[in-house]
């Protein structure tokens, strides 16, 4: 990529197979190839588990995402293009649309619309204390229902897949904001789906999300309920703020010590019947939606079931939450009359 800031894919740029060419979705999108990719200039966004994903701003068009994936060069160029070309066919709002990929022998490289506003990670954990604007509890719920949508619309678009995403987490989950009259909206977008078949064993699938649910550590079958599982624990990290997988109980005793992960801390306060306890202090001094946020505890809880065949599907998640908006705005439309 351009000087200062060039992206090396391998030892050297040079080591790129020439002879192959980025392969594109959408023809109407503006088409660049590989030597335009090179002489982009980059900036790294993140380095995740699968790989490293970078912003790239061509010289004539659009700024894009590049993830050069890693652990995925026992894989032939026929099952890595099928499964790409399986991906590349999803069109949804709130899913990031994946422009175009490259396969070679050393390289696999996924080229897809860069999300500008960063993550859901950043929004609820970044820069928190004094200063910060917190994020009210009707934009964290116009956040997860956009998740639940994308992922719905994942699980009916990709039946074949036995757990469709597979890396649903909140860093996974990008932002867009959008100013609306004066006031910021915000729309989510999941990324980095569809990679658990491209991995070759289940020590390679410990990098992903899904590897926190009960029934990968006890070896058990996986299914679209896994992904279910990490809808959950994405509820729950909206609602009470709190990183997964850093929880302190502030219990003690007995029960302490089954508490190892969001979902268990959060039944252990329900258990103790301290359920404001839960929720996030940024909004739970605003006392609004706190009927709505229990609720939607209760839906988590129910994700995070230990056995995957109690937990509901994602058409019934997304119903209770349209149901719990529904109910929510009667009330207020009531108060307002009254």
């Amino acid at each position: 990529m351009s000087a200062g800031n060039r992206m090396i894919w391998s030892s050297s740029a040079d080591d790129l197979e020439k002879t192959t060419e980025l392969e594109f979705f959408d023809k109407e999108r503006p088409i660049f190839n590989l030597d335009d990719l090179l002489r982009a200039s980059a900036e790294v966004l993140g380095k995740g588990r699968l790989g490293t994903t970078y912003k790239a701003l061509l010289e004539n068009g659009p700024a894009i995402s590049v993830k050069r994936l890693k652990e995925m060069n026992s894989f032939s160029k026929k099952d890595f293009v099928q499964q790409m070309k399986l991906l590349g066919q999803i069109r949804h709002e709130n899913i990031v649309h994946i422009v175009s990929f490259y396969f070679s022998k050393q390289e696999k490289l996924v080229v897809h619309e860069f999300v500008p506003d960063g993550s859901l990670f950043q929004l609820l954990h970044e820069n928190r204390g004094v200063g910060r604007i917190p994020l009210n509890w009707r934009t964290r719920f116009l956040i997860i229902k956009d998740t639940a949508k994308g992922l719905n619309f994942l699980h009916q678009s990709l039946p074949s897949q036995k757990v469709p995403h597979g890396n649903l987490k909140s860093s996974n989950v990008l932002i867009t904001q959008q100013d609306d009259d004066q006031n910021v909206t915000y729309q989510s977008k999941l990324s980095d789906f569809g990679f658990l078949p491209l991995l070759p064993s289940k020590k390679s699938s410990e990098c992903l999300a899904i590897a926190k649910c009960p029934e990968f550590a006890e070896t058990k079958k996986l299914t679209h309920k896994a992904d279910v599982y990490c809808f959950g624990i994405i509820l729950l990290e909206i609602i009470t703020g709190k990183i997964p997988g850093e929880i302190t109980s502030g219990f003690q005793g007995e029960d302490s010590s089954s508490i190892n992960n969001l979902s268990d801390w959060v039944k252990m306060v329900v258990k103790n019947d301290w359920s404001p306890d839960i929720l996030d202090m940024e909004i739970l001094s605003s006392k609004e939606g706190h009927e709505e946020m229990l609720k939607l505890t209760e839906l988590a809880l129910h994700c995070t079931d230990l056995a995957p065949e109690s937990r509901p599907n994602m058409s019934q998640v997304l119903q209770i939450i349209e149901e719990i908006e529904q109910m929510s705005g009667d009330q207020q439309q009531e108060q307002i009359e009254s």
